[in-house]
């Protein structure tokens, strides 16, 4: 279904863009070809008309077609050849998108996508990361900019510390700010599930200090917990009660202050909770992390995605 502007009721009416695919479920690597209907129902020109056709995770048109002014009631079909990407798992859409003036002062646009599904299966990790689990039945996928961890476990606090996890060994410097988009969380009937972040000077014995945890869990929202006394077992908490996905997690380290925030849009980050972990030194681990919490163990073993995880190692600046 078309996104239209629903500024005034005029728009309301349109316009609509359909998009179609040939096959209808096309497999990983197949060619394809996608055609998109666009149909003017406003009751008013729609001026300088452009369309976009976008192939599955690109990032810019694969064919731009002006199509100038379109009158009321007019219908148009384009088509493109292209092809399915292979190696991709997730929500995989071809897209049409429109823009237009409305009185020659104002844009418009319009954006259809027909969009597949296509299940992650666990093939590894690539360099630089490592992975390192607390529970027997964790595994990991890699798929271009997305991480995957599929992992069982009791959970990540309360004198236990059961998780699927995957690293960048010593990458978090002293100053620096961690950051990843927490897709989804999938695959458990516990509402209690979480996946997050997480840091350490050793993420595979965090008994040798510095660690800290900041999650969103499946149904009950945010959950920082860090460890206060160096024993490798998280004993401080703090979190708030709202639970979203996808959520944009960040780590702000300076030294051994340690400063949690959480988005649902990057567009205003949420302080959470400022923390001290006197046992954080030199440069950590840092990674993501993903347990079930079975309270009848070994219980069923949950799905995390993330992407766009990064970490930037610079001099702080402020708090955002």
């Amino acid at each position: 279904m078309a996104v239209r502007r629903t500024g005034t009721a005029l728009d309301t009416l349109g316009p609509t863009l359909s998009v179609t695919t040939q096959p209808a479920a096309p497999a990983a690597g197949d060619a394809v070809t996608a055609t998109t209907v666009l149909t003017n129902d406003c009751p008013f020109p729609l001026r300088n008309a452009v369309l976009y056709l976008i192939d599955p995770g690109a990032t810019t048109a694969t064919r731009t077609i002006p199509l100038g002014d379109l009158r009321p009631g007019v219908k148009l079909t384009r088509s493109w050849r292209t092809q399915m990407p292979s190696g991709v798992a997730g929500a995989v859409s071809f897209t049409a998108h429109v823009v237009f003036d409305v009185d020659g002062h104002s844009a418009d646009c319009a954006r259809s996508a027909k969009t597949f599904t296509i299940p992650y299966e666990a093939n590894g990790v690539k360099d630089p990361y490592l992975t390192h689990a607390t529970t027997d039945d964790a595994k990991y996928g890699q798929y271009g900019t997305q991480l995957v961890i599929w992992s069982g476990g009791r959970d990540l606090s309360g004198g236990t510390d059961e998780k699927g996890g995957l690293h960048l060994p010593g990458a978090a410097a002293e100053s620096c700010v961690v950051q990843v988009k927490a897709v989804s969380l999938t695959g458990s009937d516990n509402p209690s599930a979480k996946y997050g972040l997480a840091i350490a000077n050793d993420l595979t014995a965090p008994e040798a200090g510095g660690y800290a945890v900041l999650t969103m869990s499946k149904q009950y929202g945010l959950e920082f917990v860090t460890d206060s006394d160096g024993d490798g077992r998280v004993d401080t908490w703090a979190g708030t009660g709202n639970s979203y996905h996808p959520a944009w997690l960040r780590l702000v380290r300076s030294g051994t202050t340690y400063t949690a925030y959480a988005t649902s849009n990057t567009l205003k980050w949420d302080e959470i909770v400022t923390v001290t972990v006197p046992s954080a030194t030199g440069a950590a681990d840092v990674g993501v992390v993903a347990s079930a919490v079975n309270f009848n163990y070994p219980g069923t073993t949950v799905q995390a995605v993330f992407d766009h995880f990064t970490v930037e190692n610079a001099a702080m600046e402020e708090a955002p």
